[in-house]
């Protein structure tokens, strides 16, 4: 089990909190330094890309990057946005990890997340750590309306957590999560402890 792909995804959490609020502490300093800061990126990575993109032959056009709305005045959104990426990100890491330990348990894998997570759920030991199968089902669900329903809670996600969330959300509620919720795992259903406590390995946080 590579447990190095969560770690990389606590630590690119971390890292984003600490310079966004750093950055909103000092009102994002000069706006207009963006361009410049777009063009230094370019070198945080040795390459582009690994192979012959098409879009590497195109230009990167003259004009000069600037902020469409001032970060300062949209926060929120910003953080919003912030939130829906970090998660969507974990819930796609989450799928690998409980494929890699299906494939462990010599399981057949399911095509869909929670699918997955109702077979590793037979592993577990039902009273310490069902809270744990609910969590992950919880995030999954999240995703879904992410992704799929523009923010809203859709059939689709209200059918993988109405047995254990009350009051069930209904269709077309706007859905809100904030940034605790990435550190509120724990309590609600890290994916690492319930891949851990259905044998598959050890867990650590990064």
């Amino acid at each position: 089990m590579n447990w190095d792909r969560i770690n990389v995804w606590t630590n690119t959490l971390y890292t984003l909190i600490h310079s966004l609020q750093l950055a909103r502490l000092a009102e994002f300093a000069s706006l207009d330094d963006l361009h410049q800061h777009v063009v230094d990126a370019e070198a945080w990575l040795d390459r582009e890309c690994s192979f012959n993109s098409p879009l590497l032959e195109t230009p990167f056009g003259g004009g000069k990057i600037s902020f469409r709305r001032d970060p300062n005045k949209h926060f929120t959104s910003v953080s919003q946005q912030f939130v829906k990426m970090l998660i969507q990100d974990l819930t796609v890491i989450f799928d690998e990890m409980m494929q890699d330990s299906l494939n462990a348990h010599g399981f057949a894998v399911p095509d869909y997340p929670q699918s997955k997570i109702e077979k590793l759920a037979t592993k577990l030991d039902k009273q310490k750590y069902d809270w744990a199968r609910k969590g992950c089902l919880e995030l999954v669900a999240v995703r879904n309306a992410l992704a799929h329903g523009s923010g809203r809670w859709n059939d689709k996600s209200i059918l993988i957590v109405r047995d254990f969330v009350d009051p069930v959300p209904q269709v077309g509620e706007v859905l809100l999560i904030g940034v605790p919720m990435l550190f509120g795992l724990p309590p609600s259903g890290d994916p690492g402890l319930m891949l851990v406590h259905a044998g598959s390995g050890r867990y650590r946080r990064g």
